[in-house]
């Protein structure tokens, strides 16, 4: 198992996780399969771009030979009202977190969200924060156990506003 960070090249290997993720998960990401396979290539290419920069972003992928089987995201900022609020450079928002079915209870999340975590610290960020959807049990129990705490405060999902997202914290400093 191999855990690295996207690279500036990696736009086909980002739309590939991303297509899985959504048709696996819909209702566990604020993007709809259906935006993410409307995307163009170059959209895809600006979004490595973006993650390999690692300024404001940074993405990680888990790798089973040479298998796409986990990914995770890191801003610089913090999510609310269906937004990212940009400005906010004490807090990281650790996004997007997915590990394939067949590779879950195998401490690749974990890893994941620790790499998001040593990101965050050397960025300065004092605050991780996450959000869950309301019926996903299994990523509360995960989230929980890695050390975030539920702030109570709840927002529709984008993608489904049926579903309300629990915001999740934890200090790192």
């Amino acid at each position: 198992m191999e855990i690295r960070r996207v690279r500036a090249n990696d736009g086909v290997l980002l739309r590939g996780v991303h297509l899985r993720m959504l048709a696996d998960a819909p209702d566990a990401f604020s993007e709809t399969l259906a935006e993410a396979q409307a995307m163009s290539a170059a959209q895809w290419d600006a979004r490595a771009e973006r993650f390999g920069s690692g300024a404001k972003a940074v993405a990680f992928v888990a790798l089973e030979a040479g298998e796409v089987v986990g990914f995770v995201a890191g801003f610089v900022g913090r999510f609310r009202e269906k937004a990212m609020q940009w400005d906010v450079s004490d807090t990281v928002t650790l996004a997007r977190a997915w590990v394939a079915t067949e590779m879950r209870q195998q401490g690749i999340g974990r890893a994941l969200a620790k790499s998001v975590e040593a990101w965050a610290a050397e960025k300065g960020a004092a605050v991780l924060e996450a959000q869950v959807t309301e019926n996903n049990e299994a990523a509360i129990r995960f989230y929980a156990k890695l050390g975030f705490a539920d702030k109570g405060q709840r927002e529709p999902l984008r993608s489904n506003p049926a579903l309300q997202i629990r915001f999740l914290s934890q200090r790192l400093r």
